[in-house]
């Protein structure tokens, strides 16, 4: 029977809520059956009645599109309906009754991926049955609880399920095993003809499921690389929750976390930089987000931790962390206000004004914290959130309750600003004097905060260079603006706000230079088309076709050949070439992409629509720069137009 259509994305892992049910009986069990080539699912879903509340009415989610063949009763026949909107309802009361309560239903799915990423299929090339796809009987509000799945995968294909993998048996053609799970919701399967791979890890068991190429040439080191975090992040936070991992491939270009695997794409996993910052995001996401649950009505907190703790905290170990916290706030100023979005409003999606406001944010929201309370206490009470609701929801007061105790400190008015407010100050220092003392040197200046609404409450870090080297000031802003004094032994030499972008902020002109994603956040981004460019050629980037530009205004793409695209600019006003506005830029022949400063104009060019669209297929993991020119090996050139910066130089009679 035919099965409609469903997609769900990265995060539909953190949409249910409820309690671990407590009755003593076993939790649910699932047998579920696939054969890949006739993309064909059947399911068998049992469950004691005394781990239901029967006395209410007994209703499950459970596709529309899915056929059921029997509910049961100890071998009894129930009478049942059927909604249009996915529900499953018993018809009669089941109080003060006991027994054991069967679901047995079918379904063939689409044989192949498609739509939004994350979609569900089953086919030859592997499959995927998505959390909150409602692909079997499951009762959201009692979730998460205790979850059993034997799961078989016919012709030649191998499984995994959420859970710790537990049995295991193959066959010539079919595949058996079983996952547990202490406290489930949500659970997600995949499939694929994949080679198995396994390695211990303390009492961890590490295993790759990739096709033999890509296990020839990366599963040794993706495996080695998830057992290094696994262990880091047991050492940090508490003890993994399952006694398995795995990595397994999928068609798709993606990167999801499950409780006990991870989905990467087949196309993700060569990606040279994915085993050392994705894949231990998507390691971590085992404490955050599949652990430790989001309640899904309070907004998703998951990401922007797991973001801190795994990808930041990877670029402060390489020395990268300034220029990280930097590409973050440079994206959030190209981001147009119409697109500006609280932390707290963010439950899922990992691109444009969604990935800015809730892993980015989010991280920064991190960061400040730990800057104010110290890294000890922060760990402190990562920990302690991981220990007191690991497989239970926490929404953000738990979070703030937790942290409150770690610091000894009232905490909620800081997460309440970053958590609920959008926008951001802008800061400024004016009235610099400098000036010797009876011990030294003072510095007075006035410091300013602008932004829409009430004043934001803010620690401030100034930063002065000296005689003897640079240090780094706090001091507290609560206003519009106060003067601040500074108490310094050596001579002050240059003072500036905020120089290493602690604080999530608007940036000021001098420090921000135009980049290419303005064109991808802006929704209004139309389209300037000379000779045979056409807009399917920046489409992949941008997500959507834009429409052209009838007027210069606005954000605008220009794309077209090199020499097209130079006359228009020349009529205009604007710099021709990437060298006027850098010179001495080495410029190679080829396709690039640029932004004109200060015109809200990202220039494409190359000699024809598949040169385009080669540099167009850079921009998805570059357009945090200002340019991107061709380069060696395959490796395109890219930079930052060079700005002033904030440090402001003390003059003699300053």
């Amino acid at each position: 029977m035919p099965w409609r259509r469903w997609w769900c994305g990265l995060f539909c892992l953190l949409a249910a809520a409820g309690a671990v049910a407590d009755s003593g009986a076993a939790g649910p069990e699932l047998e579920l059956v696939l054969w890949p080539e006739q993309a064909r699912l059947e399911g068998h879903f049992r469950v004691e009645l005394q781990y239901l509340d029967a006395a209410s009415p007994v209703r499950f989610r459970l596709d529309p599109g899915i056929a059921v063949d029997a509910v049961e009763l100890d071998g009894q026949a129930l009478a049942y309906t059927r909604s249009d909107d996915g529900w499953l309802e018993l018809t009669q009361s089941l109080a003060a009754v006991d027994g054991t309560l069967v679901i047995r239903y079918g379904a063939r799915l689409s044989d192949a991926p498609r739509g939004a990423r994350g979609g569900g299929y089953l086919g030859a090339e592997g499959g995927f049955l998505p959390p909150g796809a409602d692909w079997y009987p499951r009762r959201p509000a009692a979730e998460p609880h205790p979850f059993r799945v034997d799961l078989d995968v016919m012709d030649g294909h191998l499984g995994v399920a959420s859970g710790s993998r537990v049995t295991e048996d193959h066959a010539e053609a079919s595949y058996r095993a079983t996952f547990e799970h202490p406290g489930g919701r949500a659970l997600a399967v995949a499939t694929g003809p994949w080679e198995p791979v396994t390695q211990a890890a303390g009492e961890v068991e590490i295993r790759t499921l990739f096709p033999a190429a890509l296990e020839a040439g990366f599963g040794e080191l993706y495996r080695n690389q998830a057992a290094a975090y696994i262990e880091r992040f047991s050492d940090e936070l508490g003890a993994y929750p399952f006694s398995t991992f795995t990595i397994a491939a999928s068609p798709q270009p993606v990167g999801l976390a499950f409780s006990g695997f991870t989905l990467l794409g087949t196309q993700v996993i060569p990606l040279p930089f994915i085993p050392y910052t994705s894949l231990g995001h998507e390691v971590l996401h085992s404490w955050w987000g599949t652990s430790v649950y989001v309640d899904p009505a309070d907004g998703n907190w998951s990401e922007g931790l797991t973001t801190f703790l795994a990808d930041y905290q990877f670029k402060r170990e390489a020395g990268e962390a300034r220029a990280e916290r930097g590409q973050w706030l440079r994206d959030y100023a190209a981001l147009p206000a119409t697109e500006d979005r609280p932390h707290g409003t963010f439950r899922g999606g990992n691109a444009g004004a969604a990935r800015i406001a809730g892993y980015h944010r989010g991280a920064m929201l991190w960061l400040m914290l730990e800057d104010w309370i110290g890294r000890e206490a922060l760990l402190a009470g990562t920990r302690e959130l991981y220990a007191q609701w690991r497989f239970r929801e926490a929404d953000w007061d738990a979070l703030i309750a937790t942290f409150d105790r770690e610091a000894d400190a009232d905490l909620r008015p800081f997460f309440d600003q970053w958590i609920g407010r959008s926008g951001a100050p802008l800061l400024e220092l004016t009235q610099v004097q400098r000036e010797s003392a009876e011990a030294g040197w003072q510095l007075r200046a006035q410091l300013h905060q602008r932004s829409p609404g009430e004043p934001w409450k803010l620690r401030v870090p100034l930063g002065l260079k000296t005689e003897d080297g640079q240090e780094t000031h706090w001091v507290e802003l609560e206003q519009e603006g106060r003067e601040v004094v500074i108490e310094t032994d050596a001579r002050p030499l240059a003072v500036a706000v905020d120089p290493d972008w602690r604080l999530f902020r608007h940036l000021a002109a001098e420090e921000s230079p135009d980049i290419l994603r303005r064109a991808a956040l802006d929704p209004q981004t139309r389209l300037i088309a000379l000779g045979d460019a056409s807009a399917e050629e920046v489409a992949s980037w941008l997500g959507r076709l834009p429409d052209p530009a009838e007027r210069d205004q606005g954000t605008r793409i220009l794309l077209g050949d090199h020499e097209a695209t130079r006359r228009w600019l020349a009529e205009r006003g604007f710099p021709g070439h990437p060298a006027t506005v850098k010179p001495g830029l080495d410029v190679p022949p080829g396709p690039r992409a640029w932004m004109v400063p200060g015109a809200a104009v990202v220039v494409i060019s190359g000699a024809d629509a598949a040169a385009r669209r080669e540099v167009v297929g850079a921009l998805r993991h570059r357009s945090h720069y200002s340019y991107l020119l061709p380069g060696q090996d395959d490796a395109p050139t890219t930079g930052l137009w060079p700005v002033p910066g904030v440090w402001q130089e003390l003059n003699d009679d300053e």
